[in-house]
């Protein structure tokens, strides 16, 4: 087993909220991939490891801090590229 269910789960957040740089398929630009789950060739996290929905491409590797806990959004308010403080 590549990842936990706990695991899946934080990557599956991780991989759709919106502020990390997503894992993609290395082979996206072969016109076959398709936009999906955020962008073209996402790879989506399962208990087997990250698996491509377009090919037969599996990775069994995730950044620590992804597998850990759902990262929090760097900049939480709509509109705001950092927050500054006075």
């Amino acid at each position: 087993m590549a990842f936990t269910a706990d695991q899946v789960e934080n990557l599956a957040h991780n991989q759709t909220c919106g502020h990390l740089h997503l894992f993609t398929c290395p082979n996206r630009g072969d016109g076959e991939h398709r936009d999906a789950y955020g962008d073209t060739g996402a790879l989506v996290a399962t208990v087997r490891g990250w698996i491509c929905p377009f090919c037969d491409y599996t990775q069994d590797w995730a950044h620590h801090g992804m597998l850990a806990g759902k990262v929090p959004n760097p900049f939480p308010l709509p509109g705001l590229s950092h927050q500054r403080s006075k």
